[in-house]
């Protein structure tokens, strides 16, 4: 199935101009995931009772308009199937007519949360309905290679905070989109456009880590690197289209 849900930008997720944040696009494309899952039997609360759960490595959404606070708009995602490790997610947002805001993809292994290990997805979600339709041009997400980082453009320090945490105990994901969007607008970025955001998730970041964010751009755009206390947690790419 696809899963669809309408609601109303909630105006706490707004930034000044009461356009919805990039970070909160990000979460509740996250939220309505949770709902796609709850609702055919793979969400948290069932996983976590047989010691599993769904993790977020890479993603890439297109942002084409931030919607204003109350406005319409409608949320689906669905399965575009796996490949025996990864299964692979798509989002859409429209407007109330129909108006493309966001789309995206992303890629999700199972993991063991005792051992961490990757489960194979074949027994998993056997029987699972999937659609072979692409939201994005994009059939694969792409490994950020980084430029050199040494000389950084802007790099900010925060600590990891009790409210960055989800029900993973772990610093939710769109978190780290928070802190890459902050650094962005000292750097007068201007997301009233259309954009391009890539994400590589890497490692996991807990409560006592402190994050380091270090941004340098090239001609293929922002490009930005998180690490926490050991290694690198987030590598993301900005670019205006």
């Amino acid at each position: 199935m696809i899963y669809k849900q309408k609601i109303e930008t909630p105006s706490y997720l707004c930034d000044e101009y009461d356009r919805l944040h990039p970070w909160a696009a990000v979460r509740l494309c996250q939220e309505v995931t949770e709902y796609h899952g709850n609702a055919t039997g793979i969400g948290f609360k069932t996983l976590v009772s047989q010691n599993r759960a769904w993790v977020l490595t890479r993603a890439l959404y297109i942002i084409k308009r931030l919607p204003e606070a109350f406005e319409p708009i409608e949320l689906s995602t669905w399965s575009r199937g796996h490949n025996g490790l990864i299964a692979w997610r798509d989002y859409r947002m429209l407007n109330a007519s129909g108006e493309e805001l966001l789309t995206g993809t992303s890629y999700w292994p199972m993991i063991d949360m005792t051992t961490r290990h990757v489960l194979r997805l074949n027994d998993v979600i056997a029987g699972y309905e999937n659609h072979n339709i692409q939201a994005t041009e994009y059939s694969e997400i792409p490994k950020i290679k980084l430029p050199d980082m040494s000389e950084p453009d802007v790099s900010m320090d925060k600590p990891v905070t009790y409210s960055m945490l989800d029900h993973t105990r772990h610093v939710n994901n769109s978190e780290y989109i928070r802190l890459i969007f902050d650094s962005l607008h000292e750097l007068g970025f201007d997301s009233t456009k259309q954009f391009l955001l890539v994400l590589n998730y890497n490692q996991e970041s807990k409560l006592e880590d402190i994050l380091h964010l270090s941004h340098k751009l090239s001609p293929e755009g922002h490009f930005l690197r998180i690490d926490n206390n050991t290694s690198l947690s987030v590598s993301a790419l900005v670019k205006s289209l």
